[in-house]
């Protein structure tokens, strides 16, 4: 049953205990401006999350915001949930933060837990991210017009494996499956496979010269496995056996002619497979293949390795006390920053932060989104794509002050701009997003984070982006004495 929070004030809250010097030092550390600013902001936020709680049934829920603001302060000190929840139990600055006496400043791992979930299920992480940002933005006055777009490659929790690691794992995963749902047809499979790929099996830790031939020997165990199982209705629906199904069309060929085991191979005793693993120099395998079983979703980029990446829009104006991160997006690793760029402006546009000019690496420009970001009224500041970079030595003509909305005008537009002489000084704003993509790497451990999925990764990115907004703001305010606005409402 949903309850919203009171916002009354405990007479004898924990800050209310303390002494007078203690109590003066938490109003001083982030705990003061947090209660007076981000806590009012999630208070406001709760009846988004009225719907996770049935209306008439159940006991009242803990406080949303109290669940909220500790998810968002886990990530953004990249904590476990044990510490994240034992800093609530035993961190004064915590109680004084929430603003809650010794006896309530608790939460039970299981409520954190299903609140995250649930959090997943209603694809709500952005709508955390937003209710923040926007309402930081307002609080510190902070300009929007002047904007920069980067990207940062980032892993989720799974381990790298080589070619025949791949195959050995996504053949262990199905048959773990297999046992515990059907445990008569995993026992009925011949007992060389499943000691090749039991729990206990070290099968791919092979040396590289018998990488090869293992190799052709787990391919054609893939095959065994899914001809076997292609016809049972319940075991083909499986998400495991979908995966082998993909290994198999994505790694393998089969071929009438294929030759079958050696004498000297593991499975000389097994049914014949026509299967042969597919030549890597052959044959071009794909970004977007199979990488792990663990997480399907990763993908692979050639000079940036297997994961995905983040989209990071931040503001860039010198008037600005503090700069905020306006937008974030996840991606495949096999994509192109390309395709980021007009999405990119589009979500700006809609939650009200549309920039006048956004500066980005070359990895973003191309005439097509350079009069795409015109016709929506911003300029793309950005370097002009490899196939028409300014000539050395010749002179061009200064451009418009806007960039043209065609296509063909716009390509020459981007050419002409970087041929000035101003415009390394005014594309030089742009490096501020590697420091942004370290602060959120190496602070809050966006580097590599400790779940895998796409739905999970992504709403672990809408929260460390919504922490690293707070942490700016709160570090700003704990520096200048008395600057402590009001933060506005923010727009549903």
């Amino acid at each position: 049953m949903f309850r919203p929070t009171d916002p009354q004030a405990e007479m004898f809250s924990a800050a209310g205990l303390l002494p007078p010097r203690k109590r003066d030092a938490c109003e001083k550390s982030w705990a003061g401006p947090f209660r007076k600013k981000a806590l009012p902001v999630l208070l406001r936020a709760e009846p988004e999350f009225a719907k996770f709680y049935d209306e008439d049934n159940g006991r009242p829920n803990r406080s949303v915001a109290l669940v909220l603001g500790t998810l968002i302060l886990k990530e953004a000190s990249d904590l476990t949930d044990e510490e994240a929840l034992d800093a609530l139990r035993f961190d004064t600055r915590w109680w004084c933060a929430f603003d809650l006496n010794a006896d309530e400043a608790d939460l039970c791992q299981k409520t954190l837990h299903n609140f995250r979930v649930k959090l997943l299920a209603g694809e709500k992480g952005y709508l955390v991210f937003r209710h923040l940002t926007d309402a930081l933005i307002a609080a510190l006055g902070l300009k929007v017009d002047r904007q920069r777009l980067d990207s940062t490659h980032i892993l989720s929790n799974f381990a790298m494996l080589n070619r025949l690691g791949l195959f050995c794992e996504t053949i262990r995963v199905f048959l773990h499956a297999l046992y515990k749902g059907h445990r008569d047809l995993h026992d009925r499979l011949p007992e060389g496979m499943l000691k090749r790929h039991g729990e206990q099996s070290w099968y791919r830790d092979a040396r590289r010269e018998e990488g090869p031939r293992r190799l052709r020997v787990v391919a054609r165990d893939l095959y065994r496995l899914v001809e076997g199982f292609k016809t049972h209705r319940a075991i083909s629906r499986m998400e495991e056996f979908k995966l082998l199904e993909r290994l198999l069309a994505e790694q393998c060929e089969i071929r009438e002619n294929a030759p079958g085991p050696r004498e000297d191979d593991d499975d000389r005793g097994d049914p014949p497979a026509p299967v042969e693993p597919k030549d890597p120099k052959e044959i071009k395998i794909k970004g977007n293949t199979l990488q792990t079983p663990h997480d399907p979703e990763v993908t692979y980029s050639g000079h940036k390795g297997k994961g995905y990446e983040v989209q990071v829009a931040e503001t860039c104006v010198k008037e600005n006390p503090v700069q905020m991160i306006t937008e974030v997006a996840l991606t495949p690793s096999s994509g192109s920053d390309q395709k980021a760029t007009v999405p990119t402006i589009d979500a700006l546009a809609k939650a009200g932060h549309k920039p006048k000019s956004l500066a980005a690496d070359t990895g973003y420009s191309s005439a097509t989104n350079a009069a795409e970001a015109a016709k929506r009224g911003v300029n793309l500041v950005a370097p002009a794509p490899a196939m028409a970079k300014p000539e050395p030595g010749k002179e061009y003509p200064a451009p418009e002050a806007d960039c043209p909305k065609g296509r063909t005008k716009a390509g020459e537009w981007l050419t002409r701009r970087e041929a000035q002489p101003g415009f390394k000084e005014e594309y030089a704003i742009r490096s501020g997003s590697e420091a942004t993509n370290s602060e959120l790497k190496r602070v809050q451990g966006l580097g590599k984070l400790r779940v895998r999925r796409e739905k999970r990764v992504k709403l672990v990115v809408y929260l460390k982006a919504a922490g690293c907004n707070p942490r700016r703001a709160l570090r700003h305010w704990t520096t200048i004495p008395g600057m402590l606005p009001e933060i506005a409402a923010s727009p549903a």
